[in-house]
C-alpha cells in the first residue's frame, strides 16, 4: 500500500492524540478548583492526563503482541520527555530558576522507578516484584504530595527535617496552583460537561493511539524503518508533542518547578503505567537486549538532568542544549545499531 494512503489513517490518529491530550489535561485542570486535595497531588493527576498518548500507544501496542514496541514507546518517550521539557525549556528561556530541593525531590523518585523498570527488564526481579515496589515508591511520594506544607512541621519529624520539608511542599503546592489558576477557565463548568469532557477526550486518545500504532508498523516497513526504531524514536516523539507543548508555555512563563514536576511526574507514570501494569498481565515477552540502551541511557540522562540544574540552582540554556545533544546522541546510537 502507498505511503500516501497510509497517511491519511496515519494523520488523523495522530491529530485526534494530540488534541485528546489537551483536552483531558485542561478538564483535569478544572477539576482542581472542585476536588479537596492539595495543589501538588492534582499536579500529579494532571500529568497522567498528559501521558495518556504514550500510555495507551504502549499498551495497544502489547495487546497487539508488539511487545518491542510498546517498551521502546515508554523508554524512548521518557527520553523525549527530557529532550523536549527540561532540555528545550532551558534553551527557549535562558534561565529558569527553580528551588533545589523539589528537582532533587522529583529526581530520587524518577530514578528509584526507573532503578525499578531495569531491574525487571533484566529479569532480576518478577512483575508483581517489580510493581510492588513502584507501588511503594508512589505511595510515599502521593503521601508527601497529599500533605500541606504547614502539617509537616507538626508530624513529629525533627526540626532538621520538618523545616526542609515544609519549604519543599510549599513550592510543590505553589508552582501547581500557579499552574492550574493560569489554564483554569474564568467561566464555572458543570460537573457533567467536565465528565463529558474528560469521557470523550479519552475515546479521541484511546481511538488515535490505536490508530497510530496500527498505522505506523505499515508506514515504517513501507519506508524501509527497521520496526525496532518506530517505538522507541517515532512514536516516543510523537506521543510526546503535548508534553512538550505544556512544558513549552510553563517555560515561557519561567515556571521552573512546575517544568520539572511535569517531565518527571510524566516519567514515572509512565513507567507505572506503561510498563509495569502491562507486562504483570501480558509478560515481558520483549528481550532484555532490546531496551538495554534505552533504560542505561534513561537512567544516565535523568541523574543529569537532575545533577545540572541542582548545582546551578536554575534550568540553563547550556544545560537545555546539554540534555539535547544526549538525547540526539541516543538516537544516532539506536539508529547505527540497526
Amino acid at each position: 500500500m502507498p505511503i500516501a494512503t497510509l497517511l491519511t489513517g496515519f494523520l488523523p490518529a495522530l491529530l485526534g492524540v494530540v488534541l485528546g491530550s489537551i483536552w483531558l489535561s485542561r478538564a483535569l485542570t478544572s477539576l482542581s478548583g472542585r476536588i479537596p486535595i492539595q495543589p501538588g497531588l492534582m499536579g500529579l493527576i494532571t500529568a497522567l492526563g498528559a501521558d495518556s498518548p504514550e500510555i495507551t500507544s504502549a499498551v495497544t501496542a502489547l495487546v497487539a503482541g508488539e511487545h518491542e514496541i510498546g517498551l521502546g514507546v515508554v523508554l524512548g518517550s521518557n527520553l523525549f520527555n527530557l529532550a523536549a521539557l527540561l532540555g528545550l525549556s532551558g534553551v527557549l528561556a535562558g534561565w529558569i530558576a527553580l528551588p533545589r530541593a523539589s528537582l532533587v525531590f522529583n529526581g530520587a523518585i524518577s530514578l528509584a522507578a526507573t532503578g525499578v523498570i531495569a531491574l525487571l527488564i533484566y529479569r532480576a526481579i518478577p512483575p508483581a516484584w517489580a510493581l510492588g515496589l513502584l507501588m511503594a515508591i508512589l505511595a510515599i511520594y502521593i503521601l508527601l504530595l497529599s500533605l500541606p506544607a504547614d502539617r509537616a512541621r507538626r508530624i513529629g519529624l525533627p526540626a532538621r527535617l520538618a523545616s526542609p520539608l515544609a519549604r519543599l511542599l510549599g513550592a510543590v503546592h505553589e508552582h501547581a496552583s500557579r499552574k492550574a489558576a493560569s489554564t483554569r477557565s474564568g467561566q464555572p463548568v458543570s460537573g457533567w460537561w467536565l465528565a463529558f469532557q474528560v469521557t470523550a477526550a479519552l475515546l479521541f486518545i484511546v481511538e488515535g493511539s490505536m490508530g497510530i500504532v496500527h498505522t505506523a508498523l505499515p508506514i515504517a516497513e513501507a519506508a524501509g524503518i527497521p520496526r525496532s526504531l518506530v517505538g522507541a524514536l517515532i512514536l516516543a516523539a510523537l506521543t510526546g508533542i503535548p508534553n512538550a507543548y505544556t512544558a513549552a508555555q510553563l517555560a515561557w512563563r519561567k515556571e521552573g518547578a512546575a517544568v520539572v514536576s511535569e517531565t518527571l511526574n510524566s516519567n514515572t507514570i509512565n513507567l507505572v503505567v506503561g510498563i509495569s501494569l502491562p507486562v504483570l498481565f501480558f509478560g515481558m515477552h520483549a528481550e532484555a537486549g532490546i531496551a538495554v540502551l534505552e533504560v542505561w541511557w534513561l537512567l544516565g540522562l535523568t541523574a543529569l538532568a537532575v545533577l545540572l540544574p541542582a548545582l546551578a540552582g536554575a534550568i540553563t540554556r547550556r544545560t537545555g542544549i546539554v540534555i539535547i545533544g544526549l538525547y540526539l546522541a541516543f538516537a544516532a546510537v539506536r539508529i547505527a545499531l540497526q
